[in-house]
């Protein structure tokens, strides 16, 4: 299967991101892919895990109801604080 992000929208979309004039650091239109993968993985892993918390139904019950969802798994991909593993 074709990678959806191919290599002109990765250049258009990341153009100004492609150097990093400190460290010399370039970043392929593969390298865009595989992170946009990986995220893609973390999306759906955190769905599996979670996704029947929410509900749309009228009678929420302990269910979250389904229009916060999308700030929810916004807020798992992107946390706003890191936590310190020792």
């Amino acid at each position: 299967m074709t990678h959806p992000l191919t290599d002109k929208k990765a250049f258009k979309k990341f153009y100004d991101h492609t150097v990093d004039v400190e460290m010399e650091c370039l970043y392929t239109p593969d390298g865009i892919r595989a992170a946009a993968d990986w995220q893609l993985k973390q999306v759906m892993k955190w769905l599996d895990k979670n996704l029947s918390n929410y509900t749309d139904d009228s009678y929420l019950g302990d269910l979250i109801p389904m229009h916060r969802l999308e700030d929810d798994l916004k807020e798992a991909m992107r946390p706003t604080q890191t936590t310190n593993k020792k």
